[in-house]
């Protein structure tokens, strides 16, 4: 694991994790148990409620001697919510875990000790099991570092599973925290934020996390989303220079030529 000395004993390195909520009660618990059940021994866990109706706080009430903090207040949205967190923490990694999803056993302990093994990086990311309404399995994402130019990974955009990243606090000191005017694509905006500025992930092939699919999630309403992809492209696209925009322009034609061209030999 990663260590820092504290009275002249080796101890973990704390993990900070923050969760934001609104009326997810019927999944807030798994969550919960999700992170409690680690049973990493430097752990802070913070969980930040929009001001439930539905008998979150009740869940919350419950664990409250095991969460370092919670709230359910009014807020100004996810990105508001997680940015409290961030604010708050005093970890020396920092993860987000939202309400409807779950670690995998053992996460905690596999993203320390990559910090601990490579103390260059500033950002772990593992692989993500993705599930669907009725819980069977979607796919498992495998994060991959970004291809050719620059300007492409803008246009896609390139991005990683949020639920299974973890982050040195200091990142979030250097570059700020989610942009509180995106709502939807804040995971996405904030990666590529990193990506462009030099950092990223460690990519580590273990399942560190879980999406559960929810019909009434709003990931799954493409009008909310897509419109935030697009202007995120506009607005890092700004700083590329005309020969970095073409070179991504070829890059994605010559691509999509491949795909064409493996398609028609089978």
């Amino acid at each position: 694991m990663v260590v820092t000395e504290q009275h002249n004993r080796c101890v973990p390195a704390r993990i900070t994790i923050v969760t934001p909520s609104l009326n997810q009660a019927a999944y807030l618990e798994r969550t919960i148990s999700s992170v409690l059940d680690q049973g990493y021994p430097e752990l802070e866990y913070l969980v930040f409620d929009g001001g439930s109706t539905d008998g979150s706080v009740e869940i919350l009430r419950r664990y409250a001697d095991q969460i370092a903090y919670w709230e359910s207040e009014q807020d100004r949205g996810q990105s508001h919510a997680l940015n409290k967190g961030f604010e708050r923490a005093t970890g020396e990694l920092v993860g987000w875990i939202n309400s409807d999803d779950y670690y995998r056993p053992g996460a905690f302990a596999a993203a320390a000790e990559a910090f601990e093994a490579n103390p260059e990086a500033e950002w772990v990311c593992g692989a993500c099991r993705y599930l669907n309404a009725d819980g069977s399995l979607n796919m498992v994402w495998h994060p991959r570092l970004p291809r050719g130019p620059r300007s492409r990974w803008a246009f896609e955009p390139w991005y990683v599973p949020q639920a299974s990243s973890f982050w040195r606090r200091s990142v979030f000191e250097r570059f700020g925290g989610l942009r509180e005017d995106y709502h939807f694509a804040m995971d996405t905006e904030f990666g590529l934020r990193l990506a462009l500025a030099g950092v990223l992930p460690l990519i580590l092939e273990q399942e560190l996390a879980v999406r559960a699919h929810q019909d009434d999630a709003k990931s799954t309403d493409p009008s909310q989303w897509i419109p935030e992809e697009e202007r995120l492209r506009a607005q890092h696209g700004v700083g590329f220079s005309r020969r970095e925009r073409l070179a991504g322009f070829g890059f994605r034609v010559a691509e999509r030529i491949r795909m064409i061209s493996s398609q028609n030999s089978r």
